[in-house]
């Protein structure tokens, strides 16, 4: 067992080591701080991409430690944890700021009769009160909440500076690494970044980044299919998978394939890739119809291997 865990050790603690998305994001949240103030914020997007890291980001920098509230919505998501904690906590005064910050994470949890006294709290206690909600699933929160909140929505950072961050971990750690492994694992956890720094802590051994073929392991198909990409061993990718997946995951395979077809050498060829991406699409929209997503699947990669 390691002492540590990376992804904790090494969570921004600063706006200056936190990933940005995109320009636009980081322009927009530091004029939230030059403001010294925000409006309610609603964070969207898959796991792992640090909504909840800027949101404590955001909180610690604008008011005291005792004007914030923390709560993990997808524990305490009931009507009474509303009405009781959050309006205890929006209606005493701040204790050293302008402002309560008050952090839904995984909002998308909170029961629609939540959110309805959730969106009348946020109208009532603007004044005194800003709330920042976190989700995966931006459909499940109402729009009457939408309406009151600036939406980020979260999709993932530059893959450049992901390594870049991860490699200045490594080098703290004092781990031996090579590049090329290190973008293989950024390719395999893509877009969370905190599943990346888990993979590349567990395969960290004897201070050196290592990176097995495990074609033989369904514990994470995609260090497998990776390896049958870069080799075009198409054939074997889907015998591999037809053996290792459930129907509940083919669906993310054909992202995966999406964002790493061009590491095939084949499809380095731009109107291949351009074939293939086409291909891709076609069978990630059939999944939603056919009754056996095994049979899709292969299929889409017999095409893939075919061109």
């Amino acid at each position: 067992m390691k002492k540590h865990l990376w992804v904790e050790k090494y969570r921004p603690t600063t706006l200056e080591q936190y990933i940005f998305q995109n320009k636009e994001i980081e322009k927009k949240i530091k004029e939230y701080l030059n403001e010294g103030s925000i409006p309610h914020l609603l964070f969207s997007g898959p796991a792992g991409l640090g909504k909840t890291t800027l949101a404590l980001l955001l909180a610690n920098h604008l008011v005291d430690e005792n004007d914030i509230l923390i709560i993990n919505a997808s524990n305490e998501n009931n009507v009474e944890t509303i009405r009781e904690k959050i309006y205890g906590f929006v209606t005493t005064l701040p204790v050293d700021s302008e402002f309560k910050v008050i952090i839904l994470d995984e909002s998308d949890y909170i029961s629609p009769a939540g959110q309805a006294i959730l969106r009348r709290m946020m109208e009532e206690y603007y004044q005194s009160a800003r709330f920042i909600l976190t989700c995966n699933y931006h459909n499940r929160i109402i729009p009457a909440i939408k309406s009151r909140c600036q939406e980020f929505e979260f999709k993932g950072p530059n893959k450049d500076d992901i390594a870049e961050y991860i490699a200045n971990i490594l080098i703290s750690e004092k781990v031996k690494f090579n590049i090329d492994d290190l973008y293989k694992f950024i390719a395999v956890g893509y877009p969370d970044v905190r599943k990346i720094i888990n993979l590349i802590q567990q395969n960290t051994i004897s201070n050196k980044l290592t990176f097995k073929s495990q074609q033989n392991d369904s514990h994470d198909y995609k260090f497998a299919l990776l390896e049958f990409i870069e080799k075009d061993q198409w054939v074997k990718a889907r015998e591999f998978l037809a053996n290792h997946l459930s129907n509940d995951q083919w669906e993310e395979v054909y992202r995966f394939l999406y964002e790493n077809l061009d590491k095939s050498k084949k499809f380095k060829n731009r109107e291949k890739w351009e074939q293939g991406i086409v291909i891709i699409a076609e069978y990630m929209y059939k999944h939603q119809f056919v009754a056996d997503p095994e049979i899709n699947g292969v299929s889409c990669l017999i095409q893939l291997g075919s061109i």
